[in-house]
C-alpha cells in the first residue's frame, strides 16, 4: 500500500513539474514585440525643439532634456559625450557637447534622441573630452554630469549653434 501510494505521488509530482516547466518555456520565449513602440518619438523631439534655442544657457537646455527624460523608455540608458571634433569633415573642429537618449528600436538597433550644443573651438576646450553613460553611475546621471570639467566650460561659454535630432543606429 505505501509502495503504491509511493508511486502515485511521484507520478503527480513528476505530472505537476512537467505542465510547470511547460508554462515556464513559454514565458521565456522571446517577445518579438518592440517594447517601445508606443514611445512618441516625435512627440519627444519636438518637445526639445519647442523649449530649446541658441539663447538658453546650458543649464536651461540640460533642465529641458531632463525633463524630457522623465517621459519613461524601456531600457533606455543616457549618454553625455563632449569632444573638439571635425564633425561635418571640412576640416574645421568645433567643441561639441552631447546629452543623448538612447533606447532599442525593437529590430536590434537603438534610437538615440540628440542635443548637440557647438561651441568654437579654443584653447581650453580642446583638451576636454570624455563620454560618460548613465548605467556607469549610480547616482542621479544630471548631477553625476555636473562634475565633470565639460559642464563647466558649457556653462561658461556662449554656445554657437544647437543640433537637435533623433537618429536610428
Amino acid at each position: 500500500m505505501n509502495l503504491k501510494r509511493m508511486l502515485m505521488g511521484c507520478l503527480v509530482l513528476a505530472l505537476s513539474l512537467g505542465l510547470l516547466a511547460c508554462g515556464s518555456n513559454e514565458q521565456l520565449l522571446p517577445d518579438d514585440k518592440n517594447i517601445n513602440e508606443d514611445v512618441d518619438r516625435t512627440g519627444l523631439l519636438e518637445y526639445l525643439k519647442n523649449n530649446i534655442t541658441v539663447d538658453n544657457t546650458a543649464d536651461e537646455i540640460i533642465e529641458v532634456f531632463r525633463q524630457m527624460c522623465q517621459t519613461p523608455i524601456a531600457e533606455d540608458l543616457l549618454l553625455n559625450e563632449y569632444g573638439a571634433y571635425d564633425l561635418d569633415f571640412t576640416g574645421k573642429k568645433c567643441f561639441y557637447y552631447n546629452l543623448v537618449r538612447q533606447f532599442p528600436d525593437g529590430e536590434g538597433e537603438f534610437y538615440q534622441i540628440r542635443v548637440r550644443m557647438v561651441f568654437s573651438v579654443d584653447d581650453e576646450n580642446s583638451r576636454l573630452f570624455k563620454a560618460l553613460w548613465s548605467d556607469s553611475t549610480d547616482e542621479d546621471f544630471f548631477t553625476y554630469i555636473r562634475r565633470f570639467p565639460g559642464y563647466d566650460y558649457v556653462i561658461t561659454h556662449e554656445i554657437r549653434d544647437i543640433d537637435i535630432r533623433i537618429e536610428q543606429t
